[in-house]
């Protein structure tokens, strides 16, 4: 049993971080979503600022990116769950 587990660790490690990233851009979209709803010239002013002053661009944007590492973090924690699987069976 220990050894199948350790050969879970990092797939379910990736996994995980992908599920982080994934409710960290929906909590900054429905935050950006629920300050446009009440005041959308504010924010429309606020988010000009902000690119003015930094080159990170709007909050859509960094949603979009970590969306982007959700799915890398994905592909990568399914790819080595089915290596160490494969490997663990082959043995």
């Amino acid at each position: 049993m220990s050894a199948i587990w350790t050969l879970l660790v990092g797939p379910l490690i990736s996994l995980t971080l992908a599920a982080v990233l994934v409710v960290a851009a929906i909590a900054l979209l429905w935050e950006y979503r629920r300050l446009f709803l009440a005041n959308p010239r504010t924010l429309m002013s606020a988010e000009v600022l902000m690119q003015v002053i930094t080159t990170c661009g709007a909050p859509g944007y960094l949603a979009a990116f970590l969306l982007a590492g959700a799915v890398l973090s994905v592909a990568a924690g399914i790819y080595s769950l089915i290596f160490n699987v494969s490997s663990y069976v082959a043995s």
